[in-house]
């Protein structure tokens, strides 16, 4: 298994936090993300690697987001 974390930083949409969780593969990544308000930005680390920068944003087809 995998630790993942998702680091936000105290953007103004949000506060600080970090949110960690196990998992086999990063599919788990935008279930947990997801619950996060739109705009906001995280870093995601896989076992404390770096992995990229991720967010959402709404358009008329729904949900997009956008990894970095």
């Amino acid at each position: 298994m995998t630790t993942y974390s998702l680091q936000y930083e105290d953007d103004g949409l949000g506060l600080a936090k970090r949110v960690e969780f196990e998992g086999r593969s990063a599919a788990l990544v935008l279930s947990v993300a997801h619950g996060e308000a739109e705009g906001r930005w995280a870093e995601l680390f896989a076992d404390g690697r770096p992995i990229c920068r991720l967010g959402r944003s709404a358009t008329s087809a729904g949900d997009v987001w956008i990894l970095r």
